[in-house]
Order: C-alpha cells, then sequence, then structure tokens
C-alpha cells in the first residue's frame, strides 16, 4: 500500500471519527430557553476567541512552515528519496493549519492586505491554478521556467520569486510563489492517473551522473526561497493577530465587536458558498473534458484536493463553534457565535450546527484522489462531489440564517 493511500485512509478514519465524537457531544447539550439576548460584553468575548483563533492558526501555519523549511534545506545539502518523502510529509503537514485559515478570508483583513499591482498576501502564499512551464520543466520543454532560463534569471532569490509572481502581462496563472509551487517542486507534473507527480530526487542531485534533468542547484535554490516567501507572509499575519499590540490590526478589530462579528461572518459566508464550494469543485465539474476538469483541481501535483476540502470545511465549522485544535492538541476556545445565535434562537443554533455536521459528512465522503472522483465516466464521484458541493450551499444560507437572527443581514 503506497504512503499516498495510507494517508487518505488514516484522514478519512480520523475524520469521520471526529464527527461521529462532534454529533455527539453536540446533541447531548440542552438548550438555554432562557438565557438572554447577546450583551455588548459577550459580542466582545466572541470577537476575542475569535482573534485568538486566528493568531493560534497562523503560529500553527508558521511553525510547520519553518519545520518544511529546515527539512528542505536538509534534502537540498544531500538529497536522496528518503529525504524527499520526508520534505513531502511536512508539506502536507504545513498545509493542515494553513487551509484552515482560508475561512478568515473575504473581508478585507490582513490575509487579502494589498500587496500592490492585485496581488494580497494571500495570492502569494496560496494563488492556484499554477502554470508549471513558468517555474521548471516540463515533459516535452527541458528548458522551459524561471529555473532554467539563466540569462534572464541569473540569481534565483526571494525577490526575484516575488516580483514574477503573477507579473503583469505574464498571465495569472504565471504563478511563481507560494504552496504550489513548492509542492510542483515536490512532485513535479501529475502525469498519473491514480497517484500524485512523480519528480525524481535526482532533480536536486549537484555534480553527480545520476542527476536528472537541468539546474539542478538552481531548483533547490528556487525551492529553499519559495518556502521562505511563505514564512515570511505567515509571519506578518501572525503579528497582525498578535495580543498586546496597540497599533496593529487585531487591535483595531477588538475594538469594534459588532462591525467584527459582521465581517467575519461575511467572510466564513463567502468562502463556503462561493470559493470551497464554486471555486475548488463546482469550476471542475462544469468544465468540459476530463484533462481539463483535473487542471481545475487546487492540489493537482500532490493529489491532496481531498484534505484540503475537509480542512477548508473545519475551518468554516471552527468560526461558528468558536474552536480550534492546535497543532500539539491544545484547544483554543471561548465565547462563539454559536453562544450568540443558541441565546437568540436555540432551535436555529442546533440547525446550523446539524447542517455543519452535515456537510462534514459530504466532505468526507467524497474518495480521493479527487481528479479521478471529477472524471465525467465516474458518476458516483461527480454525484458524491455534487453532493459535499451542495450541502456547502446549505451550510452557507444556515450561517446567513443565523447572522440574520443577531442582527447582520446578508
Amino acid at each position: 500500500m503506497s504512503n499516498y493511500f495510507k494517508t487518505y485512509l488514516s484522514m478519512k478514519k480520523l475524520y469521520i471519527l471526529a464527527i461521529a465524537i462532534a454529533v455527539t457531544t453536540f446533541s447531548c447539550k440542552k438548550n438555554k430557553e432562557d438565557e438572554p439576548a447577546p450583551s455588548g460584553s459577550e459580542q466582545a468575548k466572541v470577537v476575542e476567541n475569535y482573534a485568538n483563533i486566528v493568531y493560534a492558526t497562523y503560529d500553527d501555519a508558521l511553525i510547520t512552515a519553518k519545520n518544511l523549511r529546515a527539512k528542505a534545506a536538509d534534502f537540498v545539502a544531500s538529497p536522496s528519496e528518503a529525504g524527499l518523502e520526508e520534505v513531502r510529509a511536512a508539506y502536507i503537514a504545513s498545509r493542515t493549519p494553513y487551509i484552515q485559515s482560508e475561512a478568515f478570508r473575504f473581508y478585507s483583513g490582513p490575509i487579502d492586505q494589498d500587496l500592490g499591482g492585485g496581488l494580497t498576501i494571500e495570492s502569494s502564499i496560496n494563488s492556484w491554478p499554477l502554470e508549471e512551464v513558468y517555474i521548471d520543466y516540463v515533459v516535452g520543454d527541458a528548458n522551459a521556467g524561471i529555473i532554467n532560463d539563466v540569462a534572464h534569471f541569473p540569481t534565483i532569490d526571494k525577490n526575484v520569486i516575488l516580483e514574477n509572481n503573477q507579473k503583469e502581462g505574464a498571465g495569472e496563472n504565471s504563478v511563481s510563489s507560494g504552496y504550489h509551487a513548492v509542492e510542483f517542486l515536490l512532485w513535479g507534473q501529475d502525469l498519473s492517473e491514480t497517484g500524485p507527480g512523480d519528480r525524481k530526487y535526482t532533480d536536486y542531485l549537484v555534480n553527480s551522473d545520476d542527476a536528472t534533468n537541468l539546474n539542478q542547484a538552481r531548483r533547490g535554490q528556487y525551492l529553499l526561497a519559495c518556502i521562505d516567501l511563505i514564512i515570511d507572509n505567515l509571519q506578518t499575519l501572525k503579528e497582525a493577530w498578535k495580543s498586546g499590540n496597540a497599533s496593529n490590526y487585531r487591535a483595531g478589530f477588538i475594538a469594534d465587536p459588532k462591525g467584527s462579528i459582521g465581517n467575519f461572518l461575511k467572510g466564513v459566508i463567502g468562502y463556503a458558498d462561493d470559493e470551497l464550494s464554486v471555486e475548488r469543485m463546482q469550476v471542475a465539474l462544469d468544465t468540459e473534458g476530463d484533462a481539463e476538469r483535473q487542471e481545475q483541481e487546487q492540489s493537482c501535483f500532490s493529489d491532496q484536493t481531498y484534505n484540503d476540502i475537509i480542512l477548508g470545511q473545519k475551518g468554516i465549522k471552527n468560526v461558528y463553534v468558536g474552536e480550534y485544535v492546535r497543532i500539539d492538541g491544545t484547544i483554543v476556545s471561548g465565547m462563539s457565535v454559536s453562544d450568540l445565535v443558541k441565546a437568540a434562537d436555540p432551535k436555529l443554533d442546533s440547525t446550523v450546527r446539524a447542517k455543519i455536521y452535515d456537510t462534514d459528512i459530504k466532505v468526507a465522503a467524497i474518495h480521493a484522489p479527487f481528479d479521478n472522483e471529477i472524471l465525467t465516466a465516474n458518476t458516483a464521484g461527480t454525484i458524491r462531489v455534487q453532493n459535499a458541493i451542495n450541502a456547502l450551499h446549505v451550510e452557507a444560507a444556515q450561517y446567513k440564517n443565523a447572522a440574520n437572527k443577531i442582527g447582520y443581514l446578508y
């Protein structure tokens, strides 16, 4: 059994178990019919807890990105098959907190900070689809990409990568930075119908007769610089949400509890109703042709899209229930949107929670790899994906009902 399939089965079993435990836990809680309407102090507690969750999530993303950097540095210094597998595992681990953080988008928060030229911190970290030929060789073109263009890019460093990310005139798919650039450098093109890409560690061997393809040293430089950029951006996000700083984003966010709740609810609704459901899945299903559909898969090189969808839904749930489980097992929790809704309408809160857990089940039902699920001949797979999409739309609608109940109109 491949490491990829073992990871998939392990993730699926753990996720389904977590759903079962959560459903049992929440079904045992009694509604407090006589609970008073939410007060300003309660709103402040919700905002404080949300900010704590955001900070912890970005902190975990930073910790895991630094671990990825360390593993990658060891690998580049002494390439081996085992070393490449370690870096790949570190990459997958780094995605676990980051994908959960995507529920913090779409309300002009720090992640959507404008970097100029129409780019944001998010587009520097997580842009996709990615045109492989913009970065490195592809089948049929051994000299493609920044890595192999020594004449135009004699030096590879963070500035070169950042300056050329979705460069004006190059096209929005001309992505040079972020997680998916790292993913491509670790797995290579996904040319398999049953598994992820299969880049060889020998692509990184320097001054060796066993080396494959060109510019092995530059490839290693690109990998490390790309991870360094991710770390820089995550550090910026962490600092923006750090407590105790009177002049950072968090300070202003905490100072306006009512407005901030409205903002982050708008963000999570947009993520569920458009980004995760439509951009990540519906677009693929609506695309004509299997090859074209597979190009719409987010984590196509590593075949980790299934996990991306699960973790995206987990982030949506985190916001409503006001809880985040850190990578070390520590739980960050406090007063939540759910608590505010329950105080206003206990039955509605129960309905929202039920739809959240129904969505958990629907996304867990998708089979990995995702690119097989969306093949036109895979009727059962496309139904599973469509069921998950529909569940996300229903979940978003219930989020809107909850928001309306506590004074926000969407």
